[in-house]
């Protein structure tokens, strides 16, 4: 019988990963190519006029390592074989093939590699992690880091480790520790890698002066180890926390700038989870923990052995539930393609970039045909995607299978996610309107905590939704320069004690901060039968930002400070009930007339007010709802005009498409002459075209496009 084959070192580190429930980094560049052919075949199963191209290889790799001056990363000069590698932070260029950008696309990939010193951050896995985010930047390419590490490196300097020596006090073991010291052999060796200090050997009292036995004579000065500082190339402790420092800043500007987005494919501990978060678009694989410490750290702290796994800590059930991770993913590829899906709502370099826009597959002409009924629970996302109705499947307002939820098991008043209008890609906001459960997990570590079940009502901001409100907001704008679509449907902010304590206040500010702050189109539009009141309008009014900002609504829309049960139990008390009885009830009007010649008794007439108030009433509620009508928000001019549902698809589509093509041509001629301000810049525009195309968004979006396309 043959001998076994010896599995090669690439194959060990499979393996090794395997283990560890990841994939070799070097492999994902191989995953980043299937998923970018799989998203080809989606795109020309799902629409004809999408054409792959003739290029069978879909994603080029170019492996990216540190200059020798480590100022920059820069191109291998030539391929190298994967684990060939000297550092456990890997990065490469990626120029991918896309159906959003046919001709190509770049990103830039940062990955741990979890078989070099498990994955640990050392100074060098920083700079290469630091100087590839600082290029992403320098180029406004969307950043992805592939996470699998044990946090930052530490360790024990292995020189003093072989040769230190222990004076025990009285020289008994049994009463402690005096000092660790050298011989002189030994400080000379190790340098200034310790600080040593000069003491008087003690004498010890056991030592017989004429034994001759003794194997070598006892030192008569000890060098005292003050401190160990390590050889130079040793990373054992705060040199390794302060280039984590570096990455974590670095991160957190990068955010700011440009996409950024980590995936979380094996153990993230300490720095390694934090630079996650602060990227803060995060998918995790489900067996992979997102965790400050291991689980046997904290046990030993604890002294009981409270926690059972790293997954306890900080999995999917954790991160998914508290919002750090947007998706969760069953495996590696299944991660991936998620990546590359979410890539397709981005654009390819931050600023400059056409939008990726997909030839329209959907007509933007059909109807909205899914309609939710007056006092009916709904799933609002049917309202994008459609859903069945009436024993028929009716169309949703977004394009056909467009629409990916994120963030769905954190915060479920409210439904984020992306999605397409006419094949334009669009950030979307909802409301739930239906009672969701909200579970709040026990802690092991707390023997009087248990698992507990919070019911959150529909249409409301509760602390956790306003937070997720505002996080999405400023996901859609800051390095994905999206359009906005806010379908609204709040009667406000839940005020409670409780609520009040966990700081709704606070985040219900931060949707007004994110708001003023967005640099795209928003278009808010309260749907049929829905609603907006009191502090929810405020924090979405279009005067926060007049000029991205716009509000319409559908003709069964509502808005107004208070629900009309609540005006009318203010305003339309009994005292107005019964003058309306007395101006409108015939009948009252006769008796009271004659009351004064005593045909009809006093008690009469409040007998007959007694009859008519259950009928009069409801007309406080009646008066109230005619003064939150969408006519009078259009004459009081807080929403620019009412739109139908039905035609609400096309209608925003081309006032997208016209406020898109507008800014573009306004912040043009605005870096021409900085003199010029927004409102003076678009009204020059828009005196170029005749008059009636300014009423029509489709007429004036082909007339700036023609005369912008001649200007080239």
């Amino acid at each position: 019988i043959a001998p076994y084959t010896l599995l090669s070192v690439v194959d060990q580190k499979r393996l090794r990963c395997k283990k560890l429930r990841t994939t070799y980094a070097y492999d994902f560049v191989t995953m980043y190519e299937l998923a970018v052919q799989a998203a080809w075949d989606r795109a020309v199963l799902s629409n004809p006029k999408i054409v792959a191209p003739a290029d069978e290889k879909k994603v080029h790799a170019t492996e990216l390592v540190l200059s020798a001056d480590g100022s920059r990363v820069e191109p291998l000069s030539s391929p190298r074989s994967p684990g060939a590698n000297d550092c456990g932070m890997l990065a490469w260029r990626l120029h991918m093939l896309t159906p959003e950008y046919p001709q190509g696309r770049e990103i830039i990939l940062i990955a741990n590699d979890i078989t070099f010193m498990n994955g640990s951050f050392g100074v060098k896995e920083d700079m290469v992690y630091e100087r590839a985010s600082q290029l992403a930047r320098a180029e406004g390419l969307p950043r992805i880091y592939m996470a699998a590490n044990s946090g930052a490196r530490f360790g024990l300097c292995d020189g003093v480790k072989k040769c230190f020596r222990v004076q025990w006090n009285d020289y008994d073991p049994a009463k402690g520790v005096a000092y660790l010291w050298l011989t002189d052999k030994d400080r000379e060796a190790l340098g200034e890698s310790v600080l040593t200090e000069p003491v008087a050997a003690p004498i010890d009292p056991s030592f017989d002066d004429d034994e001759d036995e003794r194997e070598e004579e006892e030192p008569a000065v000890h060098h005292k180890i003050t401190t160990i500082i390590g050889a130079p190339k040793e990373e054992i402790g705060v040199e390794s926390l302060q280039a984590a420092g570096r990455i974590a800043a670095e991160t957190s500007i990068a955010n700011r700038q440009i996409f950024t987005l980590g995936y979380c494919t094996a153990r993230n501990i300490g720095i390694g989870s934090y630079v996650l978060r602060l990227g803060q678009r995060v998918v995790q694989q489900q067996d992979a923990p997102i965790i400050l410490t291991g689980y046997v750290a904290l046990n030993k702290l604890l002294g009981t052995n409270v926690y059972e796994s790293n997954l306890q800590l900080g999995g999917p059930e954790v991160m998914a539930g508290n919002g750090v991770s947007h998706l969760v993913v069953d495996d590696d590829f299944g991660g991936v393609v998620r990546i590359v899906e979410w890539l397709g709502f981005v654009p390819k370099v931050v600023t400059g970039a056409p939008r990726p826009i997909l030839p329209v597959c959907d007509p933007v002409e059909r109807p909205v045909c899914f309609t939710p009924l007056p006092g009916k629970p709904y799933d609002p996302r049917m309202l994008l995607t459609g859903g069945e109705q009436s024993g028929a499947f009716k169309e949703g307002l977004l394009d056909a299978n467009s629409f990916v939820e994120y963030l769905p098991h954190w915060a479920k008043t409210v439904v984020v996610g992306r999605g397409r209008l006419g094949g334009m890609p669009v950030g979307v906001i909802i409301t739930e309107n239906r009672t969701v459960e909200k579970s709040i997990l026990a802690d092991p570590a707390n023997l009087e905590s248990k698992p507990q079940t919070a019911m959150q009502a529909g249409q409301v901001w509760f602390p956790d939704s306003a937070y997720k409100t505002a996080q999405a907001i400023r996901d859609f704008n800051t390095g994905e320069g999206l359009p906005l679509l806010l379908l609204a449907n709040w009667r406000g902010f839940s005020g409670g004690r409780k609520d009040m304590f966990e700081e709704i206040l606070k985040f219900g500010s931060f949707i007004v901060d994110e708001l003023t702050q967005y640099k795209q189109p928003i278009i808010v539009y309260i749907p049929p039968h829905c609603e907006i009141r009191g502090g929810a309008w405020v924090v979405i009014d279009a005067t926060i930002n007049p000029r991205y900002m716009e509000m319409y609504a559908a003709p069964s829309a509502r808005g107004g400070v208070l629900e009309p049960a609540g005006i009318a139990e203010i305003k339309f008390r009994r005292p107005d009930v019964v003058k309306s009885m007395a101006r409108l009830d015939k009948q009252l009007q006769w008796m009271s007339m004659n009351e004064a010649s005593g045909v009809v008794r006093n008690e009469d007439i409040e007998a007959r007010k007694e009859e008519l108030l259950q009928y009069y009433t409801p007309l406080g509620e009646l008066i109230s709802d005619l003064h939150d009508r969408p006519e009078r928000m259009v004459a009081k001019g807080v929403v620019k005009r009412v739109v139908e549902w039905e035609s609400a698809r096309e209608f925003f589509y081309w006032r997208l498409r016209r406020r898109l093509l507008e800014d573009d041509l306004v912040s043009a001629r605005m870096q021409g002459d900085s003199s010029l301000g927004y409102e003076e810049t678009l009204t020059q525009l828009h005196s170029t075209l005749p008059a009636e195309s300014l009423l029509d968004d489709k007429l004036c979006f082909q007339m700036l496009e023609e005369d912008s396309e001649a200007n080239l």
